[in-house]
């Protein structure tokens, strides 16, 4: 929390009043000084506003927030609302002290009522408005943002598998070529073998064509064989039978 009101306030003190000594003590912190000269001035006259201020300032530096809230508040009597404002701004400074937190953030509010440029007073009240949220709504927010915190975190989730699937698809079709052109190659190598060596491919060729003919004429050889050995066969039957027919015939 910021404390500017109550040196702005001691500037006004001084040249209205001429109440040097108090401020220098104050801003020599000489804070027990700073209120006793206050005190002084306030035994001649107790509705003495700025007085009231100088002494709620000392005493709320001193720790004293009893006197201090005191003070402000006699010095709400002053028609200067520039003072009010100031002291309405400490008040709310005095009340956070105390943990009055909702005192705190009406005499913040009402500073800003007096003095609408005052952004000390803006910034307190916002923070501290920030932090008087009823529960529901701390854990309303809590929730939202571990909804966020999910939702962001599942949209990673879902990102990393979609990345890790492409990366796949890719492995894949990366595979797949590499497979494709080493068939590719096989193929060429082979044709570019069987254009460079028309003349072995020739060779070949006739070598099988003799053979087949090799083959042939074994197999014509191998039947004009048996035609000759059946031929032979069958002149030893009509033989046999010849002679059969002449030893009938003299019988």
């Amino acid at each position: 929390m910021c404390n500017k009101g109550y040196i702005a306030g001691f500037v006004a003190l001084a040249v209205v009043f001429g109440q040097d000594k108090g401020i220098t003590h104050y801003q020599s912190q000489e804070y027990d000084a700073a209120q006793d000269y206050y005190e002084s001035v306030l035994m001649d006259n107790r509705n003495n506003p700025q007085a009231q201020f100088g002494r709620g300032a000392s005493a709320f530096q001193r720790g004293d927030m009893e006197t201090a809230k005191h003070g402000f508040e006699q010095s709400l009597k002053s028609h200067d609302v520039q003072l009010q404002s100031k002291a309405m701004y400490n008040l709310g400074n005095t009340f956070f002290k105390n943990d009055k937190k909702e005192e705190a953030l009406a005499f913040y509010r009402k500073a800003l009522e007096l003095n609408p440029e005052d952004k000390d007073a803006k910034f307190n009240y916002e923070f501290l408005k920030y932090q008087e949220k009823p529960p529901e709504d701390q854990q309303k927010q809590e929730q939202d943002q571990n909804k966020d915190s999910e939702e962001n975190q599942e949209q990673d989730q879902q990102d990393q598998e979609k990345e890790k699937q492409e990366q796949e698809e890719k492995n894949q079709d990366k595979k797949d070529q590499e497979q494709q052109e080493e068939e590719e190659k096989e193929e060429e190598e082979q044709q570019e073998k069987q254009e460079q060596n028309p003349e072995q491919q020739a060779s070949q060729e006739q070598k099988a064509s003799e053979q087949e003919k090799s083959q042939d004429l074994k197999q014509a050889e191998s039947i004009l064989d048996a035609l000759k050995q059946d031929e032979k066969i069958m002149q030893k039957q009509q033989i046999s039978r010849s002679k059969s027919r002449k030893l009938a015939k003299d019988w």
